[in-house]
């Protein structure tokens, strides 16, 4: 009970803004029923019930508080009862023998119904206004019959109490074990002589003369003694006194008051998150249970069907029907009943496809769901995030899951009921998905529509009839019986012609849900009722046309149209609150509820809540409240009465127009604003409508989770292209997988290449999205984007180039380090977007009469792909090695465990298998697969095995020394011929077109590509093998060692002017090269010593002198493998066998540095040369001070379960406070050289293996061959809190000297005395650390 309007306002703007500062993710909804309400229009006395439903309702679904009382100094309004039982009526109507007056006018007012058990006389709607002495009238009786010991106490008190009071009882004591509630008393500490009745009229009860009713002040007295004994530790105690009989917000004392209320309010708030799947649906399956009469033959075949193939294999078991007879509630029974016929433990898994109508689930929600509650339930191991969100490797998890559970000698049913709504994602209707042979132990029963695509699919896919069992309609004894059960729950009856109605109607259908409308109807009969008076439709649809007229005629049409539209408008389904306020900004709504009476305040238009609960409690049956997010939503409860509401409500003009409010809602359009409106008796009016803002964010990391779930679909359906394209595609949306899909729309219905773009970029992502289950970082999904679409930028700049530069303001806010791209060197969008799969692809066929793509990968899976429409149209599993061949032609595939299987396209299912067809592992070079219409032919290195089609025999022939084996001549153990394939180089790979040329790929030369314009730029031609490269980024010169020794030397400017250094007398490869940071001096490594050259200029063109300098290398000495040369000619170099030395040319001295456990892979030193990096094959980084020689950090950095381990590449910044490193594991490392510790972590798809600097950033080149530019930015203080390692499963260790020296330079993270990373828990609870990552993962 909230009273008061400035208390009111005050505490819903402040609850709204403490859920979106305080971090909350549910929505705080204060709501006052009373509030536009002048008098209960309706006139039937139910105001009272609908408050107590409601309270209910929010104990109910609250996560939080559900009842929130202000009490002051008023008691409320005490009316009649609306229902006395007949006991209590008739021992009232005794006392009153002595006034046949009172006993006419209560006779008059109250009738017996007797449907209702027990028999209660109902009070009458007002039309008029009744005798106001009647409610004294009951009273006396009641005060008479409870001093005769006829009542009880609690009896009389029922008429003596207030609203208020009874919705107290309902919050605060029905239920103690509920104390979720927040009670705020406020006492008026003196009245003064001045402050006469009419001054507190609003505050206290006065009786009808004007006078303070004392009798009343003695309940509140009471009242409020009672809540300071039982409810001390929710209560919350205020005094003011009033202002002119009032509470002005403008005076300070009453705005203090107003603002501790808040407060408390605020703080005194918890919430909970209760949003469990799997509770919800073995709800909905106890609760449809309890409707279903009649099946128990059915149920007994499929039991005994489902027992007798126990414990063999066995096909999946189909129950199909009309629409309306009861599949589901079958379903539902069917689980209940088999837990007590299968053994104990064995575990049920049970889905109701429907229950998220009118919106369709897709295939791969379904089966993780089934797939995650097997797991918990048998103890097995769950399925990663990258597993559980890939379709195909979903697919296989499910079917090896299906295997274990049955090898474990466990025994589980799975329950899939109304297949025929499921979307159309994947093929879901074909029923690729659905095995058609289940192991021993594995149940499977699914039901559909008779008419159905998804049954006609199942004839096909099941070959036997007896798999499949049919749903009929009921008979009238069995309806009923089903009518008395219900009408016993309701607590209600009919008279015999009611009841002889009621199945009369139903018979000539048989539907259980026809009877379920009927039932819905009936009990809110009277025995009074008269049969002219009710109204049945024959069938389902004409007994659903008859309640939306029964709605209209009691609520208003535009109300209930607009209402029931809304719902089923909506993606996700509508809060209540949502629903209210977007009912509030539909002016066709609020004028017809204003039609008659003005609204309280001209200024504040919006719909009373009252009739909104009104509405709801004549619905309840229709309506459910569905968990999403952690909050309950409002849905229909049958998609037939959706489809009915669809029908009759959504017009082609109400649809749009009821889009576009939708859209603007959760714009937040009309939030704070006035939106005109034309009210029946007023000219036009400016109103607020008092709708909440709809921001992306309501704090970081806290994103408006219903605005990305329900604005895009809403911009798309209401073709609002031009919103769609600025709110949505140009904002800043975090990974939802609903946003993918939304775009998916648009690019059907849009015409833009920017749309197009901005969604294919999303696919691209949706790996690492995936990875993440659903939940990635907000400045790691910004850096997605940019490394995608920067280069997009400039091309389309209305869209992507607005997204990219909020992607770089929204990065620069990073409150930790992190890497800014300046390029794009992720894949792109555009062109033909590659189908993202979890392992990687080893061989493809494309068939084109099929048109199908068939791709091997090396998991053992065998997929085919549609070419029309890039849908997965089978997933072959079967073998249990690589795929090494396919043919899409004959769909075979022969793979690396050995066999050879042949399969159905039709339905997907092997048809041959041939073990031991190929030696195992072998490899997709090693073996070939010709076929023919008789033959096949399987060749491998050592042997041919031709096979016959027809009869499957094999033939195995010797063939070491094949080298060509022609088509269409026998086979021979002896050599056709050779081919001279003039080549220079050595010959990489090569093919067979099908006129029998012969197309091959050899090395190529060196390639100079124009990195600004991405396109070559000179080709460069060598005499030998390239060892390694280097450049003189100054000087613009580049140096290439080769193979023979020789080191060429190519003025980038002039590149055809090359100078070289002759080979050594040795003739030793080059093994590598470095400058100097002055480039005055060049040191090149041979195989048995290493050379210093002085590079000079003559006539303005770059010599080379020399060697200046020189030292050999033994025989026993290793290999140097990377080696950095400093400006005072000292060379640091590491050798493959770990060591690490620094040899000073000037006087030919040399020291031992720490040396690693394997092979130097990188040797870097900082611009000013006082430091160096020196890293290793075995992952170990130690940060070198070169003046004096001291060893200051070691830094370990491994990811955990990767095999290629160790740094590649390094580069120090140009202030040599950070260094930047480049891994094998795919990652840019960002380290503190002052500290050592580790700053960022970046994952960039491919190993980096060059890198240098510029200014605040570097540019750095992959092993893929892209071209990496970003800038790193690091604030001037990080968090202790701070982990760099948040997003990848790795490990890393600092361990450094102790300084004496405190006051040299100091680091970005040279501040963070106790920063010790390697102290981290790194196993989290976040489930995408489980497994190394195989996708982008970027801060």
């Amino acid at each position: 009970a909230v009273r008061g309007k400035p208390c009111r306002r005050k505490l819903t703007q402040k609850s709204l803004l403490s859920a979106a500062v305080w971090g909350w993710s549910l929505p705080v909804q204060v709501v006052d029923l009373r509030w536009g309400i002048r008098s209960d229009s309706s006139g039937d006395h139910k105001a009272c019930e609908i408050f107590l439903h409601e309270i209910k309702s929010c104990q109910r679904i609250s996560a939080g508080p559900a009842f929130i009382a202000l009490l002051g100094n008023r008691y409320g309004h005490r009316s009649l009862p609306r229902l006395i039982p007949e006991k209590l009526f008739e021992v009232l109507l005794s006392k009153l023998s002595k006034n046949p007056e009172g006993i006419k006018q209560i006779n008059e007012w109250f009738l017996k119904d007797n449907n209702a058990v027990p028999p209660t006389y109902l009070l009458q709607p007002i039309t008029t206004h009744f005798p106001h002495y009647m409610l004294q009238l009951l009273r006396s009786a009641a005060t008479d019959a409870e001093a005769a010991g006829d009542i009880t106490a609690e009896q009389k008190q029922h008429f003596f109490t207030s609203v208020t009071v009874q919705e107290f009882e309902q919050g605060l004591w029905t239920d103690s074990s509920k104390p979720s509630a927040l009670l705020f008393v406020r006492e008026i500490p003196r009245q003064r002589v001045r402050d006469g009745p009419k001054r507190l009229a609003k505050y206290m009860d006065l009786t009808a003369d004007g006078l303070l009713d004392k009798d009343v002040q003695g309940l509140l007295a009471a009242l409020k003694s009672r809540l300071y004994t039982t409810r001390q530790e929710i209560l919350n105690l205020h005094c003011v006194e009033l202002s002119k009989g009032s509470i002005d917000p403008k005076r300070k004392e009453h705005a203090q008051y107003l603002d501790s209320v808040c407060e408390q309010f605020v703080l005194q708030m918890k919430a909970n998150r209760v949003a469990e799947e799997v509770v919800r649906h073995a709800t909905m399956s106890i609760e449809l249970c309890r409707g279903l009469y009649g099946r128990e033959g059915l149920l007994g075949k499929l039991c005994c069907s489902m027992w007798e193939s126990t414990n063999v294999h066995h096909s999946p078991l189909v129950v199909h029907g009309d629409a309306g007879m009861g599949k589901t509630a079958l379903m539902c029974k069917l689980a209940q009943e088999m837990r007590s016929v299968l053994e104990a433990g064995a575990g049920v898994v049970i889905r109701l496809l429907s229950d998220r109508h009118p919106h369709r689930p897709d295939i791969d929600h379904v089966l993780r769901s089934v797939c995650f509650q097997i797991c918990l339930s048998c103890g097995l191991a769950l399925p990663s995030p990258l597993t559980a969100n890939t379709h195909l490797e979903l697919l296989r998890f499910f079917g090896n899951v299906l295997t274990e559970v049955s090898q474990q000698g466990n025994t589980v049913l799975i329950i899939l009921d109304a297949l025929d709504q499921l979307s159309d994602q994947h093929h879901a209707h074909k029923l690729h998905w659905m095995p058609a042979d289940l192991p021993p132990n594995v149940h499977l029963v699914v039901s559909m529509d008779t008419n159905s695509e998804a049954f006609a699919n199942m004839r096909l896919k099941l070959k036997s009839l007896g798999s499949f069992f049919e749903v009929e309609r009921l008979s009238r004894d069995e309806g009923k019986q089903m009518m008395e059960s219900y009408l016993l729950a309701s607590q209600r009856t009919l008279t015999p012609e009611q009841s002889n109605a009621a199945l009369q109607s139903f018979e000539q259908t048989g539907s259980p849900l026809h009877l379920t409308l009927i039932l819905s109807a009936a009990k809110r009969w009277t025995s009074f009722t008269l049969l002219t008076a009710i109204h049945l439709g024959p069938n389902t649809q004409e007994m659903m046309s008859q309640l939306f007229l029964m709605l209209e005629e009691k609520h208003g049409k535009e109300l209930v149209g607009g209402a029931l539209g809304y719902i089923i408008l909506a993606r996700e389904g509508l809060l209540e609150a949502e629903l209210r306020d977007i009912m509030s900004l539909d002016d066709d709504v609020i004028c017809e509820v204003y039609r008659y009476s003005l609204p309280p305040s001209p200024s504040l238009i919006r719909l009373p809540p009252l009739l909104w609960a009104r509405l709801r409690r004549d619905l309840e049956d229709q309506l459910e409240e569905r968990w999403t997010g952690g909050v309950a939503a409002i849905a229909f409860n049958n998609r037939h009465l959706c489809e009915a509401v669809s029908s009759r409500y959504l017009t082609s003009q109400r649809r749009g127009r009821s889009l576009r409010i939708l859209a603007e809602y959760f714009l937040g359009r009309w939030s704070g604003k006035l939106k005109p409106v034309a009210l029946p008796r007023l000219s036009l009016l400016l109103s607020d409508r008092k709708v909440p803002p709809q921001p992306l964010w309501f704090a970081p990391g806290l994103a408006n989770v219903r605005k990305l779930q329900e604005l895009p679909y809403h911009l798309l359906h209401a073709g609002l292209w031009d919103e769609l394209r600025q709110e949505v595609i140009g904002e800043m949306w975090t990974g939802e997988i609903n946003v993918i899909q939304d775009l998916d729309q648009c690019a059907q219905y849009m015409d833009c290449t920017e749309t197009r773009l901005i969604r294919d970029t999303l696919v691209l992502i949706k790996p690492s999205l995936d990875f993440l289950d659903g939940h990635m970082e907000t400045f790691l999904f910004y850096t997605e984007l940019l490394a995608r679409l920067c280069s997009l930028a400039t091309p389309f700049p209305s869209v992507i180039g607005q997204l990219c530069s909020q992607c770089e303001e929204r990065l620069l806010l990073c409150p930790e380090p992190i890497l800014i791209p300046k390029c794009s060197f992720l894949q792109q969008p555009g062109g033909i977007l590659p189908v993202v799969t979890s392992s990687g692809v080893l061989c493809v066929d494309v068939c084109v009469e099929a048109g199908l793509l068939v791709a091997g990968s090396d998991d053992g899976m065998v997929a085919a792909w549609s070419l029309a429409d890039q849908r997965l149209v089978h997933s072959l599993l079967g073998h249990t090695g690589q795929s090494v061949v396919v043919s899409a032609a004959h769909c075979f595939s022969l793979a690396a465990d050995g066999s050879l299987r042949r399969w159905s396209l039709v339905d997907g299912q092997q048809l041959l298998c041939i073990q031991e067809a190929v030696p195992v592992d072998s490899t997709p070079s090693s073996v070939d697969l010709h076929l023919s219409e008789q033959l096949i032919c399987v060749y491998t290195k050592t042997q041919v095995l031709p096979i016959t089609t027809t009869t499957t025999t094999t033939t195995t022939v010797n063939t070491t020394d094949i080298k060509v084996v022609c088509k269409k001549e026998r086979l021979k153990d002896s050599v056709d011929g050779f081919l001279d394939l003039q080549h220079d180089d050595s010959v990489l790979s090569s093919c067979v077109s099908s006129d029998c040329r012969l197309v091959s790929r050899w090395r190529v030369l060196n390639l100079l590509l124009d990195l600004p314009a991405g396109s070559l730029s000179e080709r460069l031609a060598v005499s030998a093998e390239v060892c390694c490269l280097e450049v003189a980024q100054h000087k613009r010169l580049l140096l290439c060692g080769l193979t023979s020794g020789t080191v060429l030397m190519y003025p980038l400017a002039m590149p055809q002017e090359t100078l070289c250094i002759p080979p050594p007398e040795s003739l030793s490869r080059v093994l590598c090269l470095a400058v100097c940071s002055q480039e005055k001096h060049v040191a090149v490594a041979y195989e048995d010593s290493v050379c210093l050259f002085e590079i000079t200029t003559r006539d303005s063109f770059p010599t080379v002198e020399g060697p200046l300098e020189g030292f050999s290398l033994s025989l026993l000495h290793a290999p140097l493998s990377s080696m950095a040369l400093l400006s005072d000619r000292r060379l640091l170099y590491g050798t493959s066998c770990g060591e690490v030395k620094l040899h000073n040319f000037c006087d030919g001295g040399s020291s031992d540095l720490e040396p690693h456990r394997s092979r130097v892979t990188c040797v870097t030193v900082s611009h000013r040369g006082t430091h160096a990096l020196v890293g290793s094959e075995d992952a170990v980084h130690r940060l070198w001070s070169l003046s004096p020689l001291v060893l200051d950090h070691t830094m370990e950095y491994k990811v955990t379960g990767f095999f290629f381990q160790g740094v590649l590449s390094a580069a120090f910044s140009d202030s040599d406070q950070v260094v930047f490193t480049g891994s094998q594991d795919r990652t840019v490392q960002v380290w503190d050289v002052a500290t050592g510790n580790l700053l960022y972590v970046q994952y960039v798809y491919s190993p980096v293996v060059r890198m240098v600097t510029f200014r605040n950033g570097f540019m750095a080149v992959s092993q893929q061959g892209s071209v990496i530019r970003e800038v790193f930015r690091c604030p001037d203080r990080i968090s202790p809190d701070y982990n760099p390692l948040k997003n990848v499963k790795a490990h890393y260790r600092v361990t450094s000297r102790e300084k004496t020296d405190q006051a040299g330079q100091q680091g970005p993270g040279s501040h963070l005395q106790d920063y010790n990373p390697a102290q981290f828990n790194l196993n989290l609870t976040s489930m995408f650390r489980a497994k190394p990552s195989s996708t982008c993962l970027l801060l």
